[in-house]
């Protein structure tokens, strides 16, 4: 993993979300200075900020370093793993509801 493709796809992932770096900072607990830093490669991500990074954007750890090549698809990903814990008992309608709430979840992040 280079540093490089890390600070590519946050800055990639921020922009896609419209966020400013003092917006995407707030959802981290980091000031500007600290986004700036980053951005420009001066500044090392943490493991932990590394772990935050990835569930503001809904992303795995794994793509930020470069060990995947694709984005999570949330609701696709996510229902399936609750379809699983739940068997083949999951109506259409149950999955729509599942997939409503992960959408609603979605929403309230990006609002924070």
């Amino acid at each position: 993993m280079s540093d490089t493709s890390l600070i590519r796809r946050i800055i990639n992932l921020r922009e896609s979300n419209n966020w400013t770096q003092v917006e995407l900072g707030r959802k981290l607990n980091l000031d500007k200075s600290a986004m700036n830093k980053i951005e420009n490669g001066t500044r090392k991500v943490s493991t932990n900020e590394l772990e935050k990074i990835a569930d503001v954007f809904t992303v795995s750890t794994d793509y930020l370093l470069g060990r995947e090549n694709k984005e999570y698809d949330l609701p696709e990903s996510k229902s399936q793993t609750v379809a699983k814990h739940m068997g083949d008992s999951v109506s259409e309608d149950e999955m729509e509801d599942i997939l409503d709430y992960i959408e609603f979840i979605k929403q309230k992040r990006k609002k924070q």
